[in-house]
């Protein structure tokens, strides 16, 4: 199932619970989950400082993004990917805490483009870790 975790800069924990619920749902709709699979998301919020995203992510070019996004699932293709990455900068677009230079930006009317404040980094989970452990019944324990 899908894991996410999302290094961002403080944020109150009221705040952190509307994101969890809004990324659920986006996650859902953009990897075609089943109903019953949406307690299987995981989400994992990192505030504290910034690691250097070079050593950690490799190609990411955005090394000044405000919010560094991890996601880790199955069969992630193009499409997936790309219809995650809108709904979530779309998303996160009203609910990440904005540096002053943008806040003046939106002060005067212009629509700053979200999308360089978050850096997406898309991973394949093996299939052995998700697969659940099973005992074939012919089989004794040693």
């Amino acid at each position: 199932m899908p894991y996410l975790r999302l290094h961002l800069p403080a944020v109150p924990i009221e705040r952190k619970r509307v994101i969890a619920q809004r990324l659920i749902e986006i996650t859902m709709h953009a990897f075609h989950l089943r109903p019953q699979e949406r307690y299987q998301v995981s989400i994992e919020f990192i505030s504290g400082p910034k690691s250097n995203p070079s050593n950690r992510f490799g190609p990411l070019s955005k090394r000044d993004a405000d919010c560094i996004f991890e996601v880790m699932g199955h069969d992630l293709t193009e499409e997936k990917k790309r219809a995650f990455a809108e709904e979530t900068v779309a998303l996160l677009a009203g609910l990440l805490p904005s540096k002053p230079r943008m806040r003046i930006v939106r002060l005067l009317g212009v629509k700053p483009d979200v999308s360089g404040q978050i850096a997406f980094q898309f991973s394949e989970l093996s299939p052995a870790v998700s697969e659940p452990f099973v005992v074939h019944p012919g089989t004794q324990a040693a």
